[in-house]
């Protein structure tokens, strides 16, 4: 085998390895693990499914590198499009 193939297996077994762990994140000081992902596709497919019906922050951690790879938050409902005036007319 030669030296590039070599490398190139390695690189595979360290993706293979990789784990992912998805998190809501509820305030400043409390954050809750949902589940992990065998794969970053998986994790963000995940993450959108979850959007679709638990708006919030979400975030997705590399364990092998311990760091976030996304963060993603649906808007608040406070933010969502409010009347321009409540007079009558």
């Amino acid at each position: 085998m030669s030296g590039e193939d070599s490398r190139r297996l390695e690189g595979e077994r360290t993706e293979a390895a990789r784990r992912y762990d998805i998190v809501r994140k509820e305030s400043e000081k409390a954050v809750f693990w949902l589940e992990n992902a065998a794969e970053l596709s998986v994790a963000k497919s995940r993450v959108q499914e979850l959007l679709s019906f638990w708006p919030g922050e979400y975030q997705i951690f590399d364990l092998t590198t311990q760091q976030a790879v996304l963060t993603t938050a649906t808007p608040s409902a406070t933010q969502e499009e409010m009347p321009l005036s409540n007079s009558a007319e």
